[in-house]
């Protein structure tokens, strides 16, 4: 990542850089579905069932569970928020 010239803050995408980290990330989704592809298809029937009935359950209890962002994202909105209102200060 570089910086704009004459700024210290807002850093800047080179776009040589995004293509290069989007190819990455492409060879890296098709790698991942074989892998998971391989995986299951190494899975027992009593295996997949018992796989499955634990996602079936995880999924009912997030279902139950207050609609509340993870700790994390929270904490990014908060950066975000915190960093506009600089911007808005210094502007």
């Amino acid at each position: 990542m570089r910086r704009a010239p004459g700024t210290s803050a807002s850093p800047q995408l080179d776009p040589a850089e995004v293509r290069r980290w989007l190819r990455g990330q492409r060879v890296a989704a098709r790698r991942i579905e074989r892998e998971r592809r391989a995986a299951l298809a190494k899975l027992t029937s009593e295996e997949a069932l018992r796989i499955y009935l634990s996602l079936h359950a995880s999924a009912e209890s997030a279902a139950r569970a207050p609609a509340e962002p993870s700790p994390v994202l929270w904490r990014m909105r908060q950066m975000l928020a915190e960093l506009a209102r600089r911007h808005a200060a210094g502007s």
